[in-house]
């Protein structure tokens, strides 16, 4: 395999794991808002939880210097709004742009990438 595809690889992996993350989390605060926890500890928790792992996904993508790291960030600004608002005051349709434009930029760069060993 070529450093080139190890490279595309390894950034896929990496875009699609922020991208779950961020739809496990946006999941949760859909959850808390609808009351959908036994009481606000367990709603905490699951908040938590699923925040360590956007944020662990996060800073892989700030490793390298290159990417999407500005359209994740944005996601993540959308995730910490949803979790900060009850259901009537939950934006679904910023996340989901902020969401697009962050898959978007990551295909621009995945291209990119194969482009670089043409």
């Amino acid at each position: 395999m070529s450093a080139t595809a190890s490279l595309y690889l390894a950034r896929q992996d990496t875009y699609a794991r922020f991208l779950s993350a961020a739809d496990s989390e946006s999941s949760v605060c859909w959850r808390k808002a609808d009351d959908q926890y036994p009481d606000a500890e367990a709603a905490r928790v699951a908040q938590d939880a699923a925040y360590t792992v956007t944020r662990d996904a996060y800073n892989r993508l700030l490793v390298e210097p290159v990417g999407p790291h500005k359209e994740a960030q944005a996601v993540v600004d959308q995730i910490r709004l949803l979790g900060r608002a009850s259901a009537d005051e939950q934006d679904w349709v910023s996340f989901k742009k902020a969401r697009e434009v962050f898959v978007d930029a990551a295909r621009v760069c995945l291209r990119e990438t194969l482009a670089a060993d043409a």
